[in-house]
């Protein structure tokens, strides 16, 4: 699915998680061995059951990496691996669910040697800008409603047409009333905002077009934009007080002034500021220290909107999960089986 990671990465598509397309890799380790943590509580949670994410009720969830309830929450931990080289293995991710009485918070764990926040940056080499760089990222897949062939094939179900060429793979479901909703954490367009990206996926718009499929959910302003001037060659903006910031947030821009530039000078891709409406209905806390990824997400178990899942207790939900570490397109890696939330 080349063309339909490649898109995503652009932020207007949705990340697959192709995690049944790629198969269970060989010579995995075991899912569910604990990875430590520096955070308070999470090194000594429980472990979960294989492939099953328990939430537990506290009184009241947060963003919080480090609250006391995680130490009481069972601890998934998944080996991640390529969808395409199967003896290509990613990081593993422990993952952890704690829910209230309106609101879920999960709180995912990974090793990554480095921080990557320079999506789509503009490099100076003293004449001309050249533009390149990736971000690190997060993703759940969850099928909006009933979705039977989800629940037994994992992402597989929502794979189609998969022929050799790649740039034939699409993403979503043949039935206009099968849809997916998706949450993509991305370390530099939505974690500065403190969001994840909510989208969601259905069928083609478009059947020559396989990537018409993604829709992003609804807004009334805000989210990510590119940072390019109207040629298209270079940055409209630069920060306007900190000229080697990886991040410029909305408020934080001035025009791009030539004289200021040095050679081998980075300017960021993106101009972020948070999504309002349903985009920005997942909300998020990433952190990246001493070599991993701490990162929560929170949502209302019912946001009200019908691009969105609905996660009522104490209905089991399936659900599929994959990670990128500074990449977009086909370098993301996912666990391999159909995962399912439940509730204690």
């Amino acid at each position: 699915m080349k063309r339909f990671y490649t898109r995503f990465a652009q932020g207007v598509a949705i990340v697959s998680l192709l995690a049944a397309c790629g198969g269970t890799a060989p010579s995995a380790p075991p899912a569910n061995n604990k990875t430590g943590s520096n955070e308070a509580g999470s090194s000594d949670a429980p472990v979960a059951k294989t492939n099953t994410l328990t939430a537990i009720k506290a009184d009241a969830v947060s963003l919080d990496p480090a609250a006391g309830y995680w130490a009481n929450a069972p601890m998934l931990t998944l080996q991640t691996n390529s969808p395409v080289e199967k003896e290509k293995q990613g990081p593993a991710v422990s993952v952890q669910a704690v829910y209230d009485d309106t609101s879920i918070a999960m709180r995912f764990e990974w090793a990554d040697a480095s921080e990557t926040l320079l999506k789509g940056a503009w490099t100076w080499d003293g004449t001309t800008f050249t533009k390149g760089g990736e971000e690190d990222r997060v993703q759940l897949f969850w099928p909006i409603g009933n979705n039977p062939e989800f629940s037994s094939k994992g992402c597989s179900g929502a794979c189609h047409n998969m022929d050799p060429d790649k740039e034939k793979w699409w993403m979503g479901s043949e039935d206009a009333d099968l849809r997916y909703d998706l949450w993509h954490w991305k370390s530099a367009r939505t974690n500065p905002a403190g969001q994840a990206d909510d989208q969601w996926v259905g069928a083609l718009k478009d059947p020559a077009d396989v990537e018409s499929s993604r829709y992003g959910d609804e807004k009334a302003s805000g989210g990510y934009k590119d940072n390019v001037n109207e040629v298209g060659d270079g940055p409209a903006f630069m920060h306007s007080s900190n000229l080697e910031a990886q991040i410029i947030m909305a408020g934080e821009e001035t025009a791009i002034d030539p004289t200021k530039l040095t050679n081998g000078m980075i300017v960021p891709g993106v101009l972020v500021s948070p999504a309002v409406g349903s985009r920005g209905d997942v909300n998020a806390n990433g952190k990246w220290e001493n070599g991993k990824w701490v990162v929560v997400l929170m949502r209302s178990l019912d946001t009200s909107h019908d691009d969105d899942v609905s996660l009522i207790p104490p209905k089991p939900y399936p659900f599929g999960l994959a990670v990128t570490d500074n990449g977009g397109g086909m370098s993301h890696t996912v666990a391999p089986d159909v995962l399912t939330l439940e509730w204690q």
